[in-house]
């Protein structure tokens, strides 16, 4: 017999070609997402297939094919979670802007290590020379930046010690918060240990800084330059 005659034909054989085709094409999708929709799809229609081939049905390829189906579509759940913005609270709906590097499912692991603040007196983040134990984020408020005998006033959102995060450097000035200053802080081994864990969320986390450090340099003048206050420059050497 040619190789032909032994392929089905028909309605229920065309379901193992179709689910071959969704199956296929998976293969070739980059997109998690994509990937996993086509390949549960496929899975549907092999399950169709396996039910209508035979008298009585497959059932062991129907329950072993079904559990994976199964699988895969918590899976689905479980990456539409992770870009859904849905699932964020009121005030991780506000800081997110600020963190565009990072799908929501991210950020929401990110915001688990966070503590929330507000300035009651003035608060002090880092001092010169001394080591750094802590990443904070400043929300909104005034910060002011003391490097030597010069002092900068600054309002703006961004990071504070990330230099030292990165590098384990010691703090390059002392950085204090007026009253009324909103700001997050991280413990620095606890989110070391968190993106030892997740290499991806790692990775928005470096970039979220680079940009933070970029805007920095981008926008400074030497310190020594400038006033005593200077509500719109930044310091030269990011803190």
């Amino acid at each position: 017999m040619a190789f032909w005659d032994y392929l089905g034909s028909g309605p229920v054989a065309a379901l193992v070609y179709l689910a071959f085709a969704f199956k296929l094409l998976g293969f070739t999708a980059r997109d998690e997402l994509k990937w996993r929709g086509l390949m549960l799809t496929a899975s549907l229609l092999y399950l169709a297939y396996y039910y209508l081939v035979a008298e009585p049905p497959l059932w062991d390829a129907i329950v072993t094919n079904g559990l994976l189906a199964a699988v895969n579509l918590g899976m689905i759940a479980i990456v539409l979670a992770e870009r859904s913005a849905v699932f964020l609270s009121t005030a991780q709906r506000l800081i997110y802007p600020h963190f565009d590097r990072f799908t929501p499912g991210q950020f929401r692991s990110l915001m688990r290590l966070a503590n929330l603040q507000q300035a009651m007196a003035d608060t002090r983040l880092t001092t010169e020379g001394a080591p750094v134990a802590h990443l904070h984020f400043v929300q909104e408020g005034q910060t002011i930046i003391r490097k030597g005998d010069h002092v900068v006033t600054l309002s703006r959102t961004g990071f504070v010690g990330e230099l030292a995060f990165l590098t384990g450097a010691p703090a390059t000035a002392t950085v204090t918060l007026a009253p009324g200053a909103r700001f997050l802080t991280w413990q620095t081994e606890d989110l070391k240990r968190l993106i030892t864990r997740r290499p991806a969320l790692a990775n928005a986390l470096m970039a979220q800084l680079n940009i933070d450090l970029a805007i920095k340099v981008a926008t400074s003048h030497p310190i020594a330059q400038e006033p005593a206050t200077d509500p719109c420059g930044a310091p030269a050497t990011p803190v």
